[in-house]
């Protein structure tokens, strides 16, 4: 007898499916392989997963030998992948690939996550030696609710911060844009450029900063994957 939610074949592939193809694994997955190593780290990066789900995936993960669990002392215990869990890395990896390539993304806009994208944007953030410690930049995105329209990114030599409260920061660079063009830009839908050109992402600070901006904001993983003809992608 199967057991439940089992697809009943001895296929690799439906063996394979049977847990990493539930609901939200293969973006835990894809946190892991970024790094988030505690537990509200990776939650961070699934905001719209309940917390309840999640404590349940990752003991599966623990059980089927993708995941250990380290306890610390003093402080959030630890999550790292075992060679198992690295080696879908590939998988998780080649399924982004492909919808970047092969997937429509206008309707894709429409399930914009805002918290998701600010997380991955100070993931993607790089460092740069001609920038001040601490670089404070405030994004603003004037169509969310107000409590919800500014959230910053703090460089400092160790590491890039993001905040949703102001803590009185001393703003070096505003940049001001809808969800939507801050999306196209980082995912490479949308040129950096093109965007500051029709206006619909306002740079604000010192031009010695602001001509770093491509360097220091940092892009999807993706963006370079060029899209195939609409005509040849799939549907979302």
């Amino acid at each position: 007898m199967s057991k439940t939610g089992s697809y009943g074949q001895y296929c690799p592939l439906a063996l394979a499916a049977e847990f990493v193809c539930t609901r939200w694994s293969v973006l835990i997955l894809r946190e892991l392989m970024f790094g988030a190593s505690s537990f509200n780290d990776i939650s961070r990066g699934v905001s719209r997963m309940s917390r309840t789900l999640l404590s349940t995936r990752l003991k599966e993960f623990k059980s089927r030998g993708l995941i250990t669990k380290q306890k610390q002392k003093h402080t959030y215990d630890q999550y790292q992948l075992t060679p198992a869990g690295h080696a879908l890395c590939a998988v998780v990896k080649d399924m982004a690939m492909w919808s970047q390539e092969w997937l429509q993304i206008e309707p894709s806009l429409l399930d914009i996550d805002a918290d998701h994208l600010m997380w991955n944007i100070r993931r993607s953030a790089k460092p740069h030696p001609e920038l001040p410690t601490p670089f404070v930049v405030n994004f603003y995105m004037p169509e969310q609710k107000p409590k919800f329209q500014h959230t910053w990114l703090v460089f400092t030599q160790n590491e890039i911060e993001l905040c949703i409260i102001d803590n009185n920061f001393n703003v070096d660079v505003q940049i001001e844009a809808s969800v939507e063009t801050l999306t196209k830009v980082y995912m490479g839908w949308q040129a950096l450029n093109d965007a500051i050109q029709s206006k619909q992402l306002i740079l604000r600070g010192k031009s010695q900063y602001l001509k770093l901006t491509s360097m220091w904001m940092g892009r999807s993983g993706l963006a370079d994957i060029k899209r195939q003809p609409a005509n040849l992608c799939a549907k979302y």
